[in-house]
């Protein structure tokens, strides 16, 4: 299985990381959803910060996914391989707006 950098951009804070080569299309994907949950959030004005709106909008993501995987019965470790790949995506945004 090859791996390859990507650089990705969540909420204007740029990360470079590896993935599966195969796996490239989603990951951007979820960079996609995951920016337009944070942008409908932090539009709504209720939350301030990016690491704030940057957790409320993986929790929407988490959610939605537990709703599809609960009506659609996705494979539990596929399921579990995703939350972790989101929760580290999540985590090193984090981490790179706390060196800022």
């Amino acid at each position: 299985m090859s791996t390859e950098q990507v650089s990705l951009e969540i909420m204007n804070t740029v990360l470079t990381i590896n993935t599966p080569s195969e796996e490239k299309a989603t990951l951007l994907q979820a960079v996609d959803m995951l920016n337009k949950k944070s942008q409908a959030i932090k539009e709504s004005g209720r939350i301030v910060g990016s690491d704030r709106i940057i957790i409320m909008a993986a929790l929407n993501v988490v959610h939605d996914l537990l709703k599809m995987s609960l009506k659609d019965d996705l494979a539990i470790g596929e399921f579990e391989r995703k939350i972790t790949d989101m929760t580290a995506a999540c985590d090193k945004a984090l981490a790179r707006l706390n060196q800022n």
